[in-house]
């Protein structure tokens, strides 16, 4: 399995309504936050694997290449049911911990 693969496993396990970290797939792969996020950057499938849900650990969008960028990134979180404080970052509430359940 490619590195692609297990990370699209587990965004599945994400709820919607919910988010993760680099930091935190991170954790669970061994791989540096900054490869996570370029290995997302290569889903072909964005939104069926839900790369959207996954931020950086401070609470910012992070990237998001797909479609039109950061701005289309917070809607589809937004439509989810993630709230957003009035700075911008994601309510930690949001935050799922995937290393917790595996």
């Amino acid at each position: 399995m490619d590195k692609l693969e297990l990370v699209k496993i587990l965004l599945q396990l994400i709820p919607p309504g919910k988010v993760t970290s680099y930091s935190e797939l991170s954790k669970i792969t061994g791989w540096s936050p900054r490869s996570v996020g370029k290995i997302l950057s290569k889903n072909d499938e964005p939104i069926l694997v839900p790369c959207h849900r996954v931020v950086m650990k401070n609470g910012n969008l992070g990237g998001y290449s797909a479609f039109s960028g950061k701005e289309f990134k917070r809607r589809l979180l937004e439509l989810e049911g993630v709230e957003f404080c009035s700075n911008g970052k994601i309510k930690r509430s949001n935050f799922y911990k995937l290393s917790e359940i595996l």
